[in-house]
């Protein structure tokens, strides 16, 4: 059996926590300290080998994705973590991974399933997974579908049609993000499945539905893919040419809607995409008044609310049915009513050119991570932190110099032919136009205080020579 994690999402229903930069599956909006990617994986990990899980992402978040797995599955392999381009929506994203998966087992399990997602019954997903295994594992597609408990008009709904095994349905009728009237009537119904996106395919009759429903995108990938020897689907050049080609697919509308294939297997999974603030509010524990309220925030006189603090005292007076969500460089405050208009929020600050749209104040690294503390004309102040045993390319920078302060751990610093190590309290400086790297030699996260200066202070200003993330 493999899996199949889909990872590239923007979830910008959930700004600014969430930000195309770096997304709601990366961070921790789970019950623990894990991101809702690595939670997946180790979901998947206790049924597969972490050899055969796949993650298809952005090329974005390619780094940050290969750096989270690794914290779980040590040496985890980079040519499992496939970066799109471009996004293409699911449809590509499956096709893609279920081909990389046939190259090296042609008729094997997938087991296919998005990233952000929340599960509190772990017991009925393995259960079910086994059931859709049994089901598929000579050639078949299943779809797992949890209780519609509510309306909601953001899920998809699949309708349970008969009875062609114990526990196990033929998948009748697929609805998408309907309006709340049909919403209700489907929840009323009691006939009708929310749709979680995990599914457990065979992967030969996978790609004989792609082949039979969807032609032209199955071709685009066979066409390009003749021109390689030896393709085992992990060519990045490939891939762009490839994906230049496509059109946005969804999985549902293109293949699952369309086959006669699918079986659907019920299960209540506790299940929860965390797709907006008040599915956020939903699932949070509350207080006497109905106040979810986490972080450095205290209300009073206040009902129905939902409040992320972040380092800053968040407080609230008189009032209801609000959202609040504090970051480093941004608030909002929404109606609970009004949370689906975030995205369109988002869209607005972006032709108003507002960074705050996308980015975040912390930038993750295949070596660690920095964070931008404050800047201004001709100066820019970083924290950067990088992980124990990692080390950033040997570069240079034709327009800035860097001041560098250690403030925890142990660090190789090299400059020009200078190479030393500095612990906390030491002081190094990188002159504009010089070769440098810095490198953790310790067993803790090194941190070091930048101040760069010059007359451009852009991420694009790096020339590298060498790089053991293969980036020179």
């Amino acid at each position: 059996m493999y899996g199949l994690i889909l990872a590239g999402g923007a979830g910008t229903r959930l700004w600014p926590l969430s930000r195309s930069a770096y997304p709601k599956q990366l961070l921790p909006l789970g019950n623990g300290k894990q991101s809702l990617l690595q939670s997946a994986f180790q979901r998947l990990a206790r049924l597969i080998e972490p050899e055969h899980i796949i993650t298809v992402t952005s090329r974005a978040y390619e780094a940050a994705v290969h750096a989270q797995l690794q914290e779980l599955a040590p040496g985890f392999s980079e040519h499992n973590v496939l970066g799109e381009p471009i996004g293409r929506d699911s449809a590509p994203a499956v096709l893609w991974g279920a081909l990389r998966v046939a190259h090296r087992q042609a008729d094997a399990t997938l087991v296919v399933m998005w990233s952000d997602q929340m599960i509190r019954n772990e017991k009925a997903f393995d259960q079910a997974l086994e059931k859709a295994y049994d089901t598929v594992r000579d050639g078949g597609l299943a779809a797992v579908g949890v209780p519609a408990n509510r309306p909601s008009t953001m899920l998809g709904y699949i309708k349970l049609g008969r009875e062609v095994d114990k526990g196990v349905f033929q998948a009748e009728q697929f609805i998408e993000k309907p309006d709340r009237v049909t919403a209700e009537r489907l929840v009323a119904e009691e006939s009708y499945l929310w749709n979680p996106g995990i599914f457990v395919f065979n992967v030969r009759t996978l790609l004989e539905e792609f082949e039979h429903h969807a032609p032209t995108m199955m071709g685009h990938f066979r066409e390009h893919a003749r021109y390689l020897k030896d393709n085992d689907w992990t060519s990045a050049e490939l891939i762009e040419r490839i994906y230049a080609r496509l059109s946005r697919q969804s999985i549902d509308y293109l293949l699952l809607e369309k086959t006669d294939r699918l079986r659907l297997v019920p299960a209540d999974l506790g299940w929860s995409d965390l797709g907006t603030w008040d599915e956020m509010y939903f699932q949070a524990p509350k207080d006497a008044r109905g106040n979810a309220v986490s972080g450095n925030a205290i209300t009073l006189e206040t009902q129905n609310t939902y409040v992320r603090a972040g380092k800053r005292l968040i407080t609230t007076v008189g009032v209801e049915g609000l959202v609040v969500i504090d970051t480093d460089d941004a608030v909002l405050v929404c109606d609970m009513s009004h949370v689906q208009d975030v995205k369109q929020l988002v869209e607005h600050l972006k032709e108003r050119g507002r960074p705050e749209a996308d980015c975040v104040t912390e930038t993750v690294r295949p070596w660690g991570s920095y964070a931008i503390l404050q800047e201004g004309p001709g100066f820019k102040v970083k924290l950067i932190e990088v992980q124990p045993h990692q080390k950033l390319s040997l570069q240079m920078h034709n327009h800035r110099a860097e001041h560098w302060v250690v403030v925890q751990g142990r660090a190789r610093l090299t400059c020009r032919e200078e190479v030393g190590e500095y612990g906390a309290n030491d002081y190094f400086y990188v002159p504009q136009g010089a070769k440098h790297r810095i490198e953790n030699v310790g067993e803790e996260p090194l941190r070091i205080i930048e101040v760069q200066q010059g007359g451009y202070l852009g991420e694009d200003d790096i020339v590298r020579f060498e790089d053991v993330y293969g980036r020179a």
